[in-house]
């Protein structure tokens, strides 16, 4: 992006996700394993032999101890999805290759029915392991400035890794639209109240989804207590999440 009225070197964003060689400008951290994987599965609906069970319009997700499993629709009801993700033992004992097959069936073997009749559909041939990174205060360096998962890679929890990037697109515009003047854009100005907006949003998002994780998957007294504490809240109480998903 870059404005010749005021100069010509304009600005570098860098998107480069999770392993942002860019982000090396700026911070000295690398990726946190939470030690979690994930298997997908999506497929024509019409493919699937038995639906009645399946909930057709809605997101249902089953939760438990170190591992949840995720159901929707897609594409209008098209498709159906499936998400599958569990903690590694392999990865929590330090081995190389964590995350495959035989941990998948290992993870979900005393699971519900349902569970159990919606693993085949999964992909075993791939999976993807959960990572994200602290928060860092700074995502400015002179002109070049990151955004995405390259400023702030979260969990996939509060299924905001997309959203957020979208969050930073539309900031960074209204910075650039506020420094606009007619000696061009003042970019220095821009990028500095886009970081400083964005990483503090950012950082509450990226702690919030490691909390919602470790709420679906506790266990023992932790886990008692969050199914009393759900079932007594009103369906309609969204007091938690409305700082991030209301209007």
């Amino acid at each position: 992006i870059g404005d010749r009225r005021r100069d010509t070197g304009g600005i570098v964003l860098a998107a480069d996700g999770l392993g942002s060689r860019l982000r090396a400008r700026l911070s000295d951290d690398e990726p946190v394993s939470s030690a979690y994987v994930a298997y997908r599965g999506a497929l024509p609906l019409a493919d699937l032999p038995d639906t009645s069970s399946l909930a057709l319009d809605d997101v249902v997700v089953y939760i438990g101890p170190g591992c949840h499993f995720v159901q929707y629709p897609l594409r209008r009801g098209e498709m159906f999805n499936q998400v599958a993700v569990f903690r590694s033992p392999k990865a929590l004992a330090g081995e190389e290759e964590w995350g495959t097959p035989d941990e998948l069936d290992a993870a979900f073997a005393a699971t519900c029915d349902r569970i159990q009749a919606a693993l085949p559909n999964l992909w075993r041939n791939r999976w993807w392991r959960m990572y994200d990174r602290e928060p860092i205060t700074s995502w400015v360096d002179g002109r070049l400035a990151l955004t995405g998962d390259a400023a702030h890679p979260m969990l996939q929890y509060l299924a905001q890794g997309a959203c957020q990037a979208l969050e930073d697109a539309a900031q960074l515009a209204e910075q650039a639209t506020k420094a606009r003047s007619a000696d061009g854009t003042d970019w220095d100005r821009a990028l500095a109240a886009y970081a400083e907006i964005r990483t503090v949003r950012t950082a509450r998002v990226q702690r919030t989804a490691r909390q919602w994780g470790d709420l679906w998957h506790c266990d023992g007294l932790f886990r008692d207590t969050r199914n009393a504490l759900l079932r007594d809240r009103d369906a309609g109480d969204y007091r938690y999440i409305d700082w991030l998903y209301a209007g």
